[in-house]
């Protein structure tokens, strides 16, 4: 089985990298696992199962992820035949000391909705890019990520369970679903039956952010995806396509979030 591997490699002396982005099923991933010296968040893309290292067991289906760390012995039970796994590996000499500075051990489980999954994303995204400085914006992803990681994961075990977790999670797909549409935060309180006061409170207390801002991150995601996956779009369609009414404010938005317009983004990434 090929080792996850990336088109330009990174420098071994990197405090944080990422070392290789994978698709594997079951057997290739426990091969993988057990040879490894890499870090991996694995996400599960399909099928059902159980993971376990010393005193942590959880199960896993499709969306459920775990940081799994290297030359750990995981036991793996109940794995279905359509298991498959979204991997992407990382490495650098700051990793054990700062995993265990945020308290992150041999097996985490997580849920990447909000924000985690936003930053998975982004890193998928940004391991295209060709700039010159896409080494050191991966880096400080996947350090963003890990903080990230601290605040999520300590209540996966709980919260997965109780019926807020379920409605929140309905309206994150609601707007995924929807994002291209002219959502307003009185229509998202709508689908949760609360008032948008309460929303913006709840919302934020598990994501750190507001519907809204949620709304107006997975937009520019998808705006991105566009910019580098169809180099024809002109900027004014891509607008129109993820949600904006205006194109200069789309521009305006892009920028404040991504450092750059959307036309220069699009340059990093094709030239």
């Amino acid at each position: 089985m090929p080792k996850p591997s990336m088109e330009n490699p990174l420098d071994a002396d990197m405090p944080l990298m990422i070392t290789g982005q994978i698709q594997m099923n079951a057997d290739e991933f426990m091969h993988w696992s057990d040879h490894s010296r890499d870090y991996t968040i694995v996400q599960c893309i399909g099928g059902t199962g159980r993971i376990a290292a010393k005193n942590h067991e959880f199960s896993i289906r499709e969306g459920t992820a775990l940081i799994m760390f290297p030359e750990v012995t995981y036991r793996y039970h109940n794995l279905s035949d359509s298991l498959l796994f979204d991997c992407l590996t990382f490495n650098g000499y700051l990793l054990p000391r700062f995993l265990h500075t945020l308290q992150i051990g041999e097996l985490r489980a997580f849920k990447p909705d909000g924000m985690l999954h936003i930053l998975l994303h982004e890193i998928t995204l940004a391991l295209q890019s060709r700039h010159k400085d896409q080494i050191w914006h991966v880096s400080a992803l996947l350090y963003m990520l890990l903080v990230r990681l601290t605040i999520e994961g300590e209540r996966y075990g709980a919260y997965e369970r109780t019926d807020a977790r379920l409605k929140m999670a309905g309206l994150v797909t609601f707007i995924k679903q929807n994002y291209h549409e002219d959502i307003s935060l009185s229509m998202l309180a709508q689908q949760m039956d609360v008032t948008e006061q309460h929303l913006n409170r709840i919302f934020k207390k598990e994501f750190q952010m507001t519907p809204l801002e949620y709304l107006t991150r997975y937009r520019l995601l998808k705006a991105k995806e566009m910019l580098i996956q169809d180099e024809a779009t002109t900027a004014h369609d891509i607008a129109k396509a993820v949600g904006f009414n205006s194109a200069s404010y789309f521009g305006s938005v892009f920028k404040k979030y991504e450092g750059v317009s959307p036309i220069e983004l699009r340059k990093q990434y094709l030239s």
